[in-house]
């Protein structure tokens, strides 16, 4: 993806006077901030030089991991977090391309966060995060594994329109069933667990959506034909035959079968191609416009989901479409409603705090 790729280079110093050497790959940084971090305090304190330790590296051949240090950190999240601790101005941090990190950087960042002040990476990373989402993710066209690895900072960081972005790309592109997955290289570490993926039944739920809807749409003029119209001439039957082959030969029907190995936009984009040859012989069939038919299941399908809103995913109470920070239609808040368990649960429950179909 452009603009994800990191610079390397020498060392990079966070203070002017910097009194640690920290060999991540080489930082300079300041002993007070180290001293304030949860983590770092116990590595400088067991190291024969206090102004210079590593993190990573060496540990592997040494078997010296008696205190907590990971086995290889990630640079780019830990260079994020000690920015952080030392509260440098967005302009050092862009100057340092921190803007133009990797997803696996960020994930990384997330993890040093919680790990050095637990629960502090959603409010200390937040600002970051949206000008780093602004600077390396919104103007490029995202792919499987970037897409999937975003899910979950975006929804960490409560950013909606990225996470409507990301989640409605997921059920329009992805092939089969839709699963969390961390960014290729993410081995995570002791004390951070991200928790199960929110996004992914909503995100599959759409996308059994999508393919219910352009099912019916594409099904609905044939199925009307079949029900009561098979008496009114001889020539129903090549008309639908024609139509359902023309669907098969583009591949794009029957649905149930060709999106078990093809996303939604593939067999959208396939639609665009249809072409209905056959001229019926009554005036009844041949006045049914199939192209017009197979170009508005194109419509409905493209339209039904917008992507997650996690306004709706909190919202227990009020209109659908009120107060959210994405535009959207009632189908989208329905599958959004369906992201929070624990939400869902208190709407689910009668005022006794029961579900009544229980009983």
């Amino acid at each position: 993806m452009p603009g994800l790729t990191y610079r390397k280079g020498g060392a990079v110093s966070l203070v002017q006077d910097q009194d640690i050497f920290l060999h991540v790959t080489d930082l300079h940084v300041s002993s007070s901030i180290c001293r304030g971090s949860r983590y770092l305090p116990q590595i400088i304190d067991v190291s024969e030089d206090a102004t210079e330790i590593t993190l990573g590296g060496e540990l592997k051949r040494s078997a010296s991991n008696t205190h907590g240090q990971e086995e290889g950190e990630n640079r780019e999240g830990m260079l994020v977090m000690l920015t952080h601790l030392h509260g440098l101005a967005e302009q050092r941090m862009q100057e340092l391309g921190l803007h133009k990190i990797s997803v696996l950087g960020v994930w990384y960042a997330i993890a040093y966060c919680e790990r050095d002040q637990y629960g502090s990476a959603k409010d200390e990373l937040k600002a970051w995060f949206e000008k780093w989402y602004a600077t390396s993710i919104e103007r490029f066209e995202l792919d499987i594994d970037s897409a999937r690895g975003l899910a979950f900072p975006c929804q960490l960081f409560d950013h909606a329109l990225a996470f409507a972005r990301v989640t409605k790309w997921l059920a329009y592109n992805h092939v089969g069933y839709v699963k969390q997955r961390p960014p290729k290289g993410f081995k995570g570490h002791r004390g951070f667990h991200p928790p199960p993926g929110e996004f992914v039944g909503p995100v599959n739920h759409a996308r059994s959506g999508l393919k219910t809807t352009l099912h019916k749409s594409l099904y609905k003029k044939c199925g009307h034909l079949l029900r009561y119209k098979t008496s009114d001439c001889e020539c129903w039957a090549p008309t639908v035959g024609h139509c359902f082959a023309a669907l098969t030969k583009i591949e794009c029907f029957p649905v149930e079968d060709i999106i078990s190995y093809t996303s939604v936009s593939q067999i959208l984009s396939r639609l665009s191609t249809f072409k209905y040859d056959y001229i019926p012989a009554c005036q009844n069939c041949r006045a049914m416009e199939w192209e017009v038919v197979v170009l508005k299941a194109k419509s409905n399908t493209e339209k039904y989901f917008d992507g997650l809103c996690l306004d709706c995913m909190d919202r227990m109470d009020g209109r659908w479409d009120t107060n959210c920070r994405i535009k959207h239609n009632q189908s989208t808040w329905y599958v959004s409603w369906l992201g929070k368990p624990n939400v869902r649960e208190k709407i689910m429950r009668g005022p006794d705090g029961y579900d009544e179909e229980e009983y």
